[in-house]
């Protein structure tokens, strides 16, 4: 949680170059191996909360949809390249089970694991690159990505904005739910991820 604090305050105190700083934590939080450890989803809620506060424009989900898209493209490239040992690398092998339940998915699902991917944060990048070493047609899967990233991250910004509608950009209260609104996210995220798996 403290990287969450220590980002949304970064986006805060950086207003200017939310939009830029929104597309490296989108790519990052979309590309396999760094979707592990960057809570992207929760942080553009918390950012959200700064957008609905009018801190933050509303140009940082034009940013962060570019990144994810990036992020995911690069995923799926690599997974097309590298075909199945990508999926040996080292910080997929303590997750084999993860590996296994995105494959399932994916054979079940096929295009719309994409949109389900996206709104399940250790499995995001995952499978995207299942979806390029299963030779998914790239038009098809770019398809899918633009319109999941733009879902996942309109989704993500309002679940922080609305509240944050109700908020004075100088009340304190702006700091709680800039905070508690990723708790939220998370509880969510897991919720979905047992209906899932």
């Amino acid at each position: 949680m403290d990287i969450i604090q220590k980002i949304s305050a970064l986006i805060a105190a950086q207003a200017d170059w939310a939009g830029p700083l929104g597309f490296v934590i989108a790519f990052f939080g979309c590309l396999v191996g760094s979707s592990f450890v960057v809570p992207a989803a929760a942080i553009v809620t918390a950012t959200g909360v700064l957008i609905g506060a009018g801190v933050v424009s509303w140009t940082f989900v034009l940013w962060a949809i570019g990144g994810a898209v990036l992020g995911m493209s690069v995923s799926y490239e690599l997974g097309k390249r590298c075909g199945p040992r990508l999926l040996e690398m080292r910080m997929l092998q303590s997750r084999q089970q993860l590996v296994a339940r995105v494959r399932g998915l994916f054979e079940r699902y096929g295009i719309a694991a994409i949109m389900v991917g996206y709104h399940i944060g250790p499995a995001r990048a995952l499978v995207t690159s299942v979806a390029g070493i299963a030779g998914m047609p790239r038009l098809k899967f770019e398809t899918a990505s633009i319109v999941s990233a733009m879902v996942w991250i309109v989704d993500h910004a309002l679940i922080g904005v609305i509240p944050a509608t109700l908020i004075d950009a100088d009340s304190p209260w702006l700091l709680p739910v800039t905070l508690g609104a990723p708790v939220v996210v998370i509880v969510l995220t897991v919720m979905l991820l047992r209906k899932a798996f």
